[in-house]
């Protein structure tokens, strides 16, 4: 089974970051996507080393990332630096999460994303979309100057964001999350980051052997497309407005077996299911946990255990979970 532990992974948890005073200028959405896109570009182009400091429900945790993006892809390592030990690793669309002794495996939606959101510029800031954007004023992160963009949902199914983007490189350097008050829900920043240094292969390698978990995800999936040849056993009949499937694939745990993985987007926020055979007598369905801005939708459908989880509000995880339906009579999963 795929658990819920509010102590391991806590590494995944790093794609909103800290609330800011400066005071937001009146600007065009064109100058807004200018620096969004120019964030996008940084995380695909620039290799970077840092340390964060990750704050959430009055814990704060400091990880180290090192990340290299050239012709071969993107390798990622991000792993703590206090608390019980905790690695992850990324290449290309390959994504594991290493633990220190018995503790419980975390997977949430952005276990297989890059540390940075990637944002399909042709829907933020569109009439359709779920957001209004605009550009905030200017502040020092990390010793470097940097410009602030402000994200405010629309709906009660998404968070609101700031970001702080290094000033040069568009790089992303400080991450705000926001409840619809605008009180600060998470943050991340970094406290010392290299950009554009030289990586070695030696740097992304793990320093730990324990407990992992292991899986594969597609390409982000072209507009309108249905997954193939990869087969979808169980999908939400319905989704949040401008939500869509954008990636799925398969995993496995050497404890439990394997599981099927969707990831769901609207851009900006993202949700994944979670689908396994479910083991032993059934349990509550329809439960509703949150770790922090993480909430965890579990149900049970024809002998199988859906999970819906992610850095979404619990009216998102309910709306969907609650209309995950099968695909036909016989799923993937053996």
């Amino acid at each position: 089974m795929v658990r819920l532990t509010s102590q391991a992974c806590l590494l995944v948890l790093a794609s909103t970051w800290l609330l800011s005073t400066a005071t937001p200028a009146d600007n065009s959405s064109a100058e807004v996507r200018y620096w969004l896109d120019r964030m996008a570009r940084a995380v695909e182009t620039l290799n970077y080393r840092g340390t964060l400091v990750h704050w959430r429900d009055g814990q704060m945790d400091t990880l180290r990332i090192i990340h290299r993006a050239d012709e071969n892809g993107i390798r990622e390592r991000i792993y703590s630096l206090d608390g019980s030990r905790r690695e992850i690793l990324r290449d290309g669309n390959q994504v594991r999460c290493l633990l220190a002794g018995d503790e419980p495996l975390v997977v949430q939606s952005q276990l297989a994303a890059r540390l940075m959101p990637s944002i399909p510029l042709n829907r933020l800031g569109s009439p359709e979309s779920s957001y209004r954007m605009r550009l905030g004023g200017r502040e020092r992160v990390a010793g470097m100057k940097t410009r602030i963009v402000e994200i405010h949902p629309l709906d009660e199914f998404r968070y609101g964001y700031r970001f702080w983007l290094e000033k040069n490189t568009g790089m992303l350097l400080r991450s705000a999350l926001l409840d619809h008050s605008g009180e600060k829900l998470q943050h991340l920043s970094f406290v010392t980051v290299e950009l554009g240094v030289p990586i070695s292969d030696a740097e992304l390698e793990p320093d730990m052997e324990e407990v992992s978990l292991e899986t594969t995800l597609q390409d982000e999936l072209p507009a309108g497309r249905v997954l193939n040849p990869y087969r979808v056993s169980f999908m939400p009949a319905r989704l949040p407005e401008n939500f869509s499937l954008v990636k799925a694939g398969s995993g496995s745990t050497a404890e439990d077996g394997s599981f099927e993985h969707l990831i769901f987007s609207d851009g900006l926020a993202s949700f994944s299911i979670y689908i396994e055979r479910a083991s032993g007598e059934p349990g509550p369905s329809g439960r509703v946990e949150s770790i922090g801005p993480v909430h965890v939708y579990t149900g049970q459908r024809d002998g199988y255990l859906l999970t819906v989880v992610g850095e979404v509000p619990r009216a998102t995880v309910e709306y969907v979970g609650r209309s995950i339906e099968p695909t036909r009579p016989e799923p993937v999963i053996r």
